[in-house]
């Protein structure tokens, strides 16, 4: 899927959360590895303890870094959800309508069959910021699919 994209949106509070996060790892790995050579622990760290100790860390964050990922588009062409791992994009034709449970973080892409795929970009968590994100969400899906665009009509599908 490819296209011009009306809309475009990624977290902001996870990602100021995530590379925090990442660099705390990072951190503590560094000073695991230079705190455990001094001491009577019994264990004899060396050099490649301490590499590894550090490689660890750099893995770990590296695992962190992947959720900067996320993002959800929409356009003229219908929706893509990126997540972690992988991207899924969905023509208009494919998609029933967008709603946002009560219990939920996030929002969720109705699909056919009653199936749905998580908005992991639009969340809770940010707040103002949110909420203006699933108002544009809603705008542009209103644009091209307007029976998708109304939360009571999907819900009741």
């Amino acid at each position: 899927m490819s296209g011009d994209w009306e809309f475009e949106h990624t977290p902001r509070r996870m990602r100021i959360t995530v590379i925090a996060l990442a660099v705390l790892v990072v951190v503590v790995h560094v000073i695991w590895a230079v705190i455990l050579v001094d001491g009577d622990t019994g264990v004899t760290i060396g050099v490649p303890d301490q590499l590894a100790f550090v490689v660890t860390g750099l893995i770990f964050a590296g695992l962190l870094l992947t959720l900067l990922r996320i993002r959800v588009r929409a356009g003229s062409e219908g929706v893509e959800l990126r997540g972690p791992l992988r991207t899924r994009g969905w023509g208009w034709e494919h998609i029933v309508g967008v709603t946002f449970p009560r219990s939920s973080y996030w929002p969720r892409l109705e699909l056919p069959a009653y199936e749905h795929a998580g908005i992991w970009a639009i969340q809770t968590f940010d707040g103002r910021e949110g909420v203006e994100a699933m108002s544009r969400l809603r705008e542009v899906i209103r644009t091209h699919k307007p029976s998708a665009a109304d939360p009571e009509t999907v819900a009741d599908r």
